[in-house]
């Protein structure tokens, strides 16, 4: 009796509201707008997303999808069946990721609904006594995932057509094949990724293929299924066409996201980017950015810092200098060693100019003031008290002469002593090293008192001229050991220490020669000539000068007018008369050094 009003419906909605247009087609993006015209019946819903979903996790039960209006497949009931073609997008969600619920099919049937249809292994297009009848006139694709023995299924991941019954006229396991390779690749039906089917049916030709792949991967060429089959006494003239699915004891969710169908033709592409996702599974994955990316982040920022740390410690190990409380009274005099390092280049090979009396000698520019530089490094092995040499280095920095090469300054640290000294824009010439031969010829014959510049005349003392001249050959000493140091020099000078003799072992003239073209010694012979001064003459008319403004009270007027306004006057005056005082024609009122050093620190007054 239900049969046949089942029947009777399907007759008053094919007169009704039959899809007669031969080429009748639709398309749906989502099913949010599809409800009025989709019919659902067992558990089969739409979600608040716009999905299709066939079932849920209610254990052997069966959900159908149909739309709601009758198509013609056929012009008359004896007639050929039209060609047709649909592509659908699906998932299949299990709770159990080894053992998944039954399939789903796309199905075309004779009326709208399968009220007889049982679900699980049946997966609710058939029953137990219907199945295989030749009266079904039912044409479906299964996408099945479980294997049933009884149906002849292949395994328990294949997709089948189907044709009035479960035994499958032709099956194969769900796949694709690529269009690059060829090679195929399988694909889990039931492993919660989206998929898309064509099945297209060659009305001329009676053939049907059905093709799968991955969403979003396009067509393959080549289809999955291929049969060739007459579907003309399959279907009737009026047919319905829907989803189908069921579950069992094991539960899945079969979802369709979107449908295209059409009569005659291809049917219409999915905009696969308009369609909605399948719902998650379980909890919300973890972001990788926390997961990965911020232990990276973290461990990178670790590694920074402690990098920059031990920089910072390897740096300052590396300029570290030794200071006592006793040089701050030095400081204008003190530079920082990372100043040194920068100017030298880092001390490197290409800016060493030699080997001076205690060390080895560099050359630099400092990089504020661009200041052309000389830095010898002397080991802290003096041979005096380090805090008595810096005090003596500072004193002879106040030294300005100009047979005396100015020390700017010095460093300490990690066992050495730094001193800078500017380089002289005039390196020592030919002239210098005759003049240097010339003192040692007199010296080798007895007569060093001859080598004596011929402008003093008689104004000299002999004992004074002939210590200077023995100290300018043992301060040009070839090996550094054998110089006397600044200390030493003094001492002779003042006659606080007696000028050791000099043997022909000790000064050779090779050795004259190279100390002289090294260019940085703690003395410079004390001859005008060598440092290509002013004469003799020149000299004489401007000590006049002085003592005539100095007799006018007006001594100012005697200083360099290339000073302009940059001077002390205190400074400037001092200056001059104690210039005036080492004029002295004779050399027992002249100041010695040390007191030229009291004056100028002003540690003592300058006499009238």
């Amino acid at each position: 009796m239900f049969s046949k009003l089942a029947i009777l419906v399907s007759l008053l909605l094919t007169s009704s509201f039959g899809a007669t247009d031969d080429n009748f087609g639709f398309i749906y993006h989502g099913f949010q707008s599809a409800k009025p015209i989709l019919d659902v019946d067992g558990i089969a819903n739409f979600t608040a997303n716009g999905l299709l979903q066939l079932t849920n996790e209610t254990p052997v039960e069966k959900g159908h999808a149909f739309y709601s209006h009758p198509i013609s497949f056929k012009n008359s009931s004896n007639g050929t069946a039209f060609s047709f073609s649909t592509t659908f997008v699906f998932g299949i969600q299990s709770q159990n990721r080894i053992l998944s619920g039954h399939g789903m099919a796309f199905v075309i049937a004779p009326t709208l609904g399968l009220p007889f249809a049982l679900p699980s292994q049946y997966l609710g297009l058939f029953n137990d006594s219907n199945n295989g009848n030749a009266s079904n006139h039912l044409f479906a694709v299964e996408l099945d995932s479980i294997e049933n023995k009884e149906f002849n299924d292949i395994n328990d991941n294949h997709v089948g057509i189907d044709i009035n019954g479960l035994k499958s006229e032709i099956s194969n396991s769900a796949g694709y094949h690529d269009n690059e390779t060829g090679l195929f690749t399988s694909l889990l039906l039931a492993g919660g990724q989206r998929m898309q089917v064509w099945v297209e049916y060659n009305g001329e030709e009676k053939q049907i293929n059905v093709t799968l792949a991955p969403f979003k991967s396009g067509k393959p060429s080549n289809p999955l299924l291929s049969l060739s089959r007459d579907l003309s006494p399959i279907f009737n003239k009026i047919m319905f066409v829907g989803f189908s699915s069921s579950t069992g004891s094991l539960l899945a969710s079969h979802y369709v996201l979107g449908w295209s169908f059409k009569m005659n033709g291809q049917a219409e592409k999915l905009a696969l980017s308009q369609l909605p996702k399948l719902p998650r599974i379980g909890p919300k994955p973890k972001s990788k950015f926390l997961t990965i990316g911020l232990p990276v982040i973290f461990v990178s920022l670790t590694l920074a810092a402690v990098s920059g740390v031990v920089y910072v410690i390897r740096r300052k190990r590396k300029f570290a200098e030794v200071l006592k409380d006793w040089e701050l009274e030095y400081g204008p005099h003190r530079f920082k060693y990372k100043d040194l390092y920068f100017a030298t280049k880092g001390f490197r090979e290409t800016e060493l100019l030699g080997s001076g009396g205690f060390g080895r000698v560099y050359r630099g520019v400092l990089r504020n003031s661009k200041l052309e530089i000389a830095v010898k490094r002397v080991s802290h092995e003096s041979r005096q008290g380090m805090r008595e040499f810096v005090a003596e280095i500072v004193s002879i920095g106040h030294l300005r002469h100009r047979n005396l090469l100015q020390l700017l300054g010095y460093c300490r640290r990690k066992g050495e002593l730094l001193l800078v000294r500017p380089i002289e824009p005039q390196t020592p010439t030919e002239e210098t090293v005759i003049l240097v031969e010339w003192v040692f010829g007199f010296w080798s014959e007895g007569k060093i008192i001859e080598a004596r510049d011929p402008k003093l005349g008689t104004d000299y003392v002999a004992e004074e001229l002939e210590l200077v001249l023995k100290l300018g050959l043992m301060c040009s000493h070839s090996e550094p050991a054998a110089r006397p140091s600044m200390r030493q020099v003094v001492q002779y000078l003042e006659k606080d220490a007696p000028l050791p003799e000099l043997s022909a072992l000790e000064i050779s003239d090779c050795g004259l020669k190279f100390a002289h073209s090294e260019g940085f010694d703690d003395f410079v012979g004390s001859f005008p000539s060598l440092m290509g001064m002013a004469s003799w003459t020149s000299i004489a008319d401007s000590i006049l000068s002085v003592v005539a403004v100095l007799s006018r009270g007006e001594i100012l007027e005697a200083r360099d007018v290339k000073l302009g306004t940059d001077y002390v006057a205190e400074e400037l005056v001092l200056v001059l008369k104690l210039g005036l005082v080492c004029s002295h024609s004779k050399p027992i009122a002249r100041p010695n050094m040390r007191q030229v050093v009291q004056y100028l620190d002003e540690d003592a007054s300058l006499p009238e």
